[in-house]
């Protein structure tokens, strides 16, 4: 009995073979490629959500599988989940996919470099192993100015503190400029989102629920990650962050914060949308909502955000299959115009930046410190 297959029974039995999670095309709905594995990593249809559900159908009812093959299939997907957006029967093909992962775990046979990256999150707290000490190193120095609007709770997520800590940086100066004193968790640690995604869901669980209970307290919480509001929608709390987009279009709003384009960048952006805002598309309206506020004309790819394809930066690709990852982001940037680019997800930040540090990929603190001024 494999419990993590048993619980998709239906969804193993009623996949019709119909191609959609594959190459599905439908040019008026945005959707140009549904899967950034199949389009930049291998073309077999095993690599795809209709693989993973035949593939968890067989080992559910008892086939002898290669295992090890069967890994190097399922760890190299993005558990971006478009899969099931394009399913037109309402099939859930990515949580077969991270069933099997589950399933591999139980029977010890995922992939070296997958084991590495559960332990340096469980280790050290971060998927890069990088010491637990330098996570804070975003912290602005101690100010005696007062704080007339209160004081925040700032978790930047993983990315934004260790990944791209330039975006958590500017997030801070942004939040101390509106009047606002800015505190870090000591022993700041990762919400247990990668590990979910690697299929470590009790883990991750823990995770978010120690993340949770620390944070606890008077103040707000303020969040740069996308994958860590998913983080602590699993968990059950009261609790509820605030994501930085939002809360920077509030103080914009209220008058908090006065912000004008510098005079020597042009006045057009692209939107980066994420497979995140496909769950939660409020960030990519807020996004939008920012740079029209801030005087930008906003360039929007063709394909519908709900029709995105990942960049590579999730799932754990950067790591498992670093060159198809990068393929993945390259891919991404060529449906966009030459303009800078800017996304609510810092994580896709932090995989473009690293893949190609030379490209204007920049998350919404960070872009606003490089190419605006900040008004008294």
């Amino acid at each position: 009995m494999r419990p993590h297959l048993a619980a998709l029974h239906k969804d193993l039995y009623h996949c019709a073979d119909c191609n959609y999670c594959v190459d599905a095309v439908w040019e008026e709905a945005g959707l140009a490629h549904v899967c950034a594995t199949v389009q930049s990593h291998s073309p077999l249809v095993s690599y795809s959500g209709r693989g993973y559900l035949a593939a968890a159908r067989a080992w559910h009812e008892g086939r002898a599988l290669d295992l090890p093959t069967l890994a190097e299939r399922v760890f190299t997907c993005s558990t971006c989940g478009h899969c099931e957006t394009v399913c037109p029967i309402g099939l859930r093909p990515a949580q077969a996919g991270l069933a099997l992962r589950a399933e591999l775990w139980s029977e010890d046979a995922v992939p070296s470099v997958t084991r590495t990256l559960a332990d340096n999150i469980l280790r050290e707290g971060n998927p890069w192993g990088l010491p637990r000490n330098i996570r804070n190193e975003w912290t602005p120095d101690a100010s005696d100015a007062p704080a007339p609007r209160g004081e925040l709770l700032y978790l930047p997520g993983c990315a934004a503190a260790i990944g791209h800590v330039s975006e958590a940086r500017a997030a801070a100066t942004l939040m101390r400029t509106a009047g606002f004193a800015v505190h870090a968790l000591k022993g700041d640690g990762c919400c247990g989102a990668p590990l979910h995604e690697l299929g470590r869901a009790e883990e991750a669980a823990r995770l978010i629920a120690t993340l949770v209970r620390r944070a606890t307290g008077e103040m707000p919480v303020i969040l740069s990650g996308l994958e860590c509001a998913g983080s602590w929608a699993r968990h059950e709390t009261s609790l509820r962050p605030v994501q930085f987009t939002d809360w920077l279009l509030a103080r914009l709003g209220e008058g908090a914060l006065r912000l004008t384009p510098s005079p020597s960048v042009g006045r057009e952006v692209a939107l980066h949308d994420s497979c995140q805002c496909r769950n939660s598309p409020a960030q990519h309206e807020a996004l939008q909502a920012l740079c029209k506020r801030l005087g930008f004309t906003v360039l929007i790819s063709a394909n519908a955000p709900r029709h995105v394809v990942c960049c590579g930066a999730a799932g754990g690709m950067p790591a498992i299959a670093p060159e198809s990852a990068r393929r993945m982001a390259e891919a991404r940037r060529a449906e966009l115009s030459q303009v800078p680019l800017i996304s609510a997800d810092i994580r896709c930040v932090a995989h473009h930046r690293q893949s190609a540090p030379e490209a204007q990929v920049y998350g919404p603190a960070e872009f606003i410190l490089t190419h605006c001024t900040l008004n008294p």
